[in-house]
């Protein structure tokens, strides 16, 4: 194939530096030929950067960079153009990737005076894409040089390549109604601690919260309604004094912990040490928008489980939102939360947003606007009420004010009495909140406590873990142990999930509110055989009620996760972007679904793709692993065919030649056509076991 013997022919002379006539010319012709480009941008930004012509290689490696996160050579282009810009903080970000990923080496003169702010970027790179605030690899300045460790980012702002907001992430203690001072000491303790941070801040909750560093005062202005403002205190027991025209008083801060204060009146906020000042809240309802905006992410509910026991343990949920819509035949893109959660907030497949590698910190674009993004523009109050992490180094959470993480305990009873406070504290504004539970989700049960109900269920043999190998969730066997862990946290969802209803039908009228609720993924449990994009791993719940929203109850046709933010769009009233790959639904005016996409995009295993109909669903898996780049060769995919949720194969040239031509169409950005980078693919196993070490 010509297209394959120009592509090595010019890593070949990128290689060897060969920068020439002849060069171009090879380009000219792979580029005529190239229907995505990015090759041939990445293979032009090498020339242009080698000729001195750094602006025309930044601008056509940013090209390659919207569809290409995850490549050697165009990081190295970004790292070599974006220092000659000036801009150290993305170069050292990009040499950071190349050092992690490949072992190329950081050999950049970072001046003293940056040197910690540099660091904390590089320190990004080096790191995850989830669990925020725990960074997987913090760089600091020792006097052996430069060494990197667990820890996590606490006291201090997040890492950012993008600080054009005036107001940024900020890392404190969640607190409420303890003691004032303890969180914020506990976790100044603990945050340079490795084995802490290898452990995800041991279920330390965390409170990431926009801010600006105030370091005398600030005078907040009022013409009308009043605000909220949040505060945090940088040290203990910190007074923050306040002056109006009607006299002045004082109140107490505690350590790295957010308090909220009601101004009624223009006032001055003074302290004699800086504090962190969140962007003020206006308290006034708009008819332009709901009072609440709610988003529940029931992580790992298997709606298709639910559905196999009669709904006999959702009872609460089921009264809820019958009277809204339930689609119960919803899938998820993905087969586990990192893909899923930006799948969902973009309303993307994980090839297009390119986020789909949780071991890097590839952050999306910022042409693509977010589900809290689009929120936030319409003047809502974002507030991420309990989650993992998620989102925040990838940028499909950046619209949030605020996001309390804790990386595993996410229970619903928890996350339920929360957000009623929040209604509650700040019922006088338009709220959009998400909510994320997870006591519906399986682990492997030789390192997570099973809940107590399951612990006394079982005798020992019935417990024993001696004939079952640990395993990654996705993958846990057909269990009556997981079977009973995972109808009890379903149970706790639904009976916590009635408190917050209650609560909601009591305050609130129907055209006031939008309640969606979502799962990001199935769970494996109830399958005989593994297979991990089944209908059980992949068959997800999803489920509204609100203004707008007709009582239709059960509603049976085909809906994705991709769908849910231009359902969001329309309920909520704000316009779908182009890009996005969701459509609304027949049952809110829309087109109804021919079929629905689920894949597998793991680097390291076989790409896998199901594509589901009425009545059919297609299995195809490539023969190559995938690629740390999202790429792998798709020739000789194999296929089969089956009748829905049965393992019945069908035969039939007329559906493979349908089922192929979805798949050959959606998977464009996916097929490498057997050309892949030589440097990466020679270290294609190195970079995963490495990041694993």
């Amino acid at each position: 194939m010509r297209q394959n013997e120009l592509f090595y022919s010019l890593t070949e002379d990128v290689k060897d530096k060969k920068f020439d006539d002849a060069y171009l010319l090879k380009l000219i012709e792979f580029w005529q030929a190239d229907d995505d480009k990015t090759e041939g941008n990445i293979f032009y930004a090498s020339y242009a950067l080698a000729h001195g012509n750094h602006e025309v290689a930044l601008e056509y490696a940013e090209k390659a960079l919207q569809k290409r996160k995850i490549n050697l050579q165009l990081w190295r282009i970004l790292r070599d153009a974006y220092w000659q810009k000036g801009d150290k903080k993305k170069a050292i970000f990009f040499a950071g990737l190349a050092s992690k990923f490949y072992n190329e080496p950081v050999n950049l003169p970072i001046p003293r005076e940056e040197l910690q702010a540099i660091l904390d970027v590089f320190s990004l790179a080096m790191g995850h894409g989830d669990f925020a605030p725990i960074a997987q690899g913090r760089m600091r300045f020792t006097p052996n040089g430069i060494e990197k460790k667990l820890a996590i980012f606490a006291g201090e702002y997040l890492p950012t390549l993008n600080e054009q907001n005036e107001y940024r992430l900020w890392s404190g203690a969640y607190t409420e109604q303890e003691m004032l001072d303890y969180k914020g000491k506990l976790l100044a303790k603990i945050k340079d601690d490795e084995e802490i941070a290898e452990i995800c801040g041991a279920d330390f909750t965390f409170d990431l919260m926009k801010g600006k560093t105030i370091k005398e005062s600030e005078t907040i202005q009022l013409a009308g309604s009043a605000v909220i403002v949040p505060i945090i205190g940088t040290v203990e027991h910190q007074q923050l004094n306040f002056l109006t025209d009607t006299g002045t008083t004082a109140d107490w801060l505690g350590k790295w912990t957010s308090s909220f204060f009601r101004l009624e009146q223009t006032t001055t906020l003074s302290s004699a040490e800086p504090f962190v000042l969140g962007e003020p809240v206006l308290l006034e309802h708009s008819p332009r928008r709901k009072k609440v905006v709610l988003n529940i992410l029931v992580d790992a509910l298997c709606w298709r489980a639910v559905q196999e026991q009669d709904y006999e343990l959702v009872p609460n949920i089921l009264a809820f939102f019958e009277k809204g819509i339930i689609f119960s035949n919803h899938y998820s893109a993905s087969e586990y939360t990192y893909p899923s959660f930006a799948t969902i907030e973009t309303g993307m497949y994980p090839q297009h947003s390119q986020l789909f590698n949780e071991k890097a910190a590839d952050a999306l674009n910022s042409e693509y606007i977010t589900l809290s993004e689009q929120m936030k523009k319409q003047g809502y109050y974002c507030v991420n009420i309990m989650g993992c992490g998620e989102g925040v180094y990838d940028g499909t959470a950046r619209g949030y004010d605020r996001l309390i993480t804790n990386a595993y305990a996410l229970p619903a009873y928890v996350g339920v009495e929360r957000t009623i406070h929040q209604l509650e504290a700040f019922g006088e504004c338009d709220q959009f909140l998400l909510l994320h539970m997870m006591d519906t989700h399986p682990w492997a049960a030789h390192t997570f406590q099973l809940p107590l109900t399951t612990q006394t269920h079982f005798g020992l043999s019935e417990r024993s873990l001696k004939e079952e190998q640990k395993k990654n969730s996705v993958y846990l066997p057909n269990r009556p142990l997981y079977h009973h862990w995972n109808a009890q946290g379903i149970r706790d969802v639904d009976m916590a999930l009635k408190k917050l209803f209650d609560h909601i039908n009591a305050n609130y009228a129907e055209d006031e509110y939008i309640i969606q609720l979502y799962s990001d993924h199935g769970v494996p449990i109830y399958d005989e055989k593994n297979y991990i994009l089944s209908s059980h791993q992949t068959g997800a719940a999803f489920m509204l009620r609100g203004s707008g929203i007709p009582a239709l109850g059960m509603v049976d046709e085909l809906t994705s996760a991709v769908d849910i933010y231009p359902v969001l769009a329309h309920c909520a009233g704000f316009a779908v972007p182009e890009y996005v790959d969701g459509q609304l639904p027949a049952a809110l005016g829309g087109t109804a679904r021919e079929y629905t996409i689920s894949m597998s995009m793991y680097p390291g295993i076989p790409w896998m793709i199901c594509v589901r109909t009425k009545d059919y669903e297609c299995r195809a898996e490539s023969r190559e692993v995938l690629d740390e780049d999202g790429r792998t060769d798709l020739a000789d995919l194999s296929l089969h065919i089956y009748r829905r949720n049965s393992e019945q194969p069908v035969q039939s040239e007329r559906l493979e030649a349908y089922f192929r031509d979805i798949i050959e169409s959606f998977s464009q950005d996916i097929n490498n056509h057997g050309r892949q980078w030589p440097e990466m693919r020679a270290k294609r196993w190195e970079w995963y076991e490495k990041d694993k070490a």
